[in-house]
Parts: C-alpha cells; structure tokens; sequence
C-alpha cells in the first residue's frame, strides 16, 4: 500500500477568457444505484475524478429529472466534511417536483425515502473552447462512491416555491473526492451517453 501525498499539482488560476458562469441546466439523470454495472463502468485511467462511461445491468435504466424555473437544481452544492482521521464531502442535490399524485408518491417519493441513488447534471458553464478535453467540466456526478440519500422530501401545502408539489434534497456523504464528471472524448460524444441513459439495457 503506497502512502497518500495531498499535494496540490497545479497553479491556481482564474480564466479571464473563459468566464465562469452559475447554475445547473434544467435536465438531469437519477439512477437507482443499484441498477449501476460498476465492474463494467469505466474510469477514466489518467484522471481519478473522470467516470468515462456508466454501464447499467441489463433491462434497467436511468430516469430524467426535468426542473422548470429559473434556478433548477436551486441549493444543490458541496461541501467538505472535516473527520477525525481523513476529510470528505458532501454532496447535496436539491430540486422541486411540480406534481403530487399517486403514482409520484408510490414510484418516485416513496422509493427516494429510502434507497440509494446515483444522479448525473449538466452545468452551465460548458468550459468547451480547451485545447484539450474540452467541456470535460460540463456533466457532473453526485453519488457514486456513497449513493445519494434523502434528507428533505417536503410538501408544503402554500408553499411559493413549490406550488403544491415537493421540495426535494438527497444528500451523498464520505464522498472521497471533491467532484466527480462524466466525460469521454468531447461534449458531444458525453451528452449523448448522458441521454442513453434513460434507454433500457437491452438484453444482449
């Protein structure tokens, strides 16, 4: 076992050419964390904080989050976790469900209660004009090495926020790395993996 060295490997820059911008696109992927083929998923080799493909088990699939408004995915951050002998982070994940009905209850609320996810989003800021990798910054992961869990699901009957429907916060925590990205090759090749997603695995 080879001894851990936190050293920093870069400089610490801001990009006056490429701007940083806010927020989180409307659409996102929720995977039930189970239904993820981890030993099939492939990491990227070079860069320990690139998952290049998620492989999922056969017949199942991801499941789209749209969230409409101005701010979707509003709340959603990271933080670290200070612990005793190593620190970590924590992943929250925060969005608003415009609907209350039965079968929201019994097919997403109720299992988000208690199971365990994996979810996937796309920033706004892209990052696609690099020389190298570019857009590598676009799609993030939250849940893969703990799988996100509830810690808000809430139905405020005069809420504005929520207008009758749910106020949503799954939280992943003893995440080892700072973030995670799905990415391989470019943008467009990664969106594409990203939407294929939500197509069930075919029986091969």
């Amino acid at each position: 076992m080879a001894a851990c060295d936190y050293l920093i490997a870069q400089d610490i820059l801001s990009d006056c050419d490429n701007p940083s911008v806010a927020g989180i696109e409307s659409d996102g992927v929720i995977i039930n964390r189970n239904d993820i083929d981890f030993a099939a998923s492939e990491l990227d080799d070079t860069r320990k904080n690139v998952v290049k493909t998620i492989a999922l088990k056969t017949g199942k699939r991801g499941y789209k989050i749209s969230v409409i408004g101005g701010t979707p995915f509003n709340n959603t951050q990271i933080t670290l976790s200070v612990g005793t002998n190593r620190n970590t982070f924590i992943n929250d994940l925060a969005f608003i469900i415009l609907d209350n009905s039965p079968d929201l209850a019994e097919k997403v609320l109720d299992p988000l209660a208690n199971g365990q996810f994996v979810a996937v989003f796309e920033n706004k800021f892209k990052n696609t004009n690099k020389s190298t990798n570019a857009g590598d910054n676009s799609f993030q992961i939250m849940g893969w090495y703990q799988g996100l869990k509830a810690q808000t699901l809430e139905n405020v009957k005069y809420s504005e926020d929520t207008v009758g429907g749910w106020g949503v916060m799954i939280q992943e925590t003893g995440s080892p790395r700072a973030a995670m990205f799905l990415f391989d090759t470019s943008y467009a090749t990664t969106q594409a993996a990203m939407t294929a997603l939500t197509n069930p695995v075919a029986t091969p």
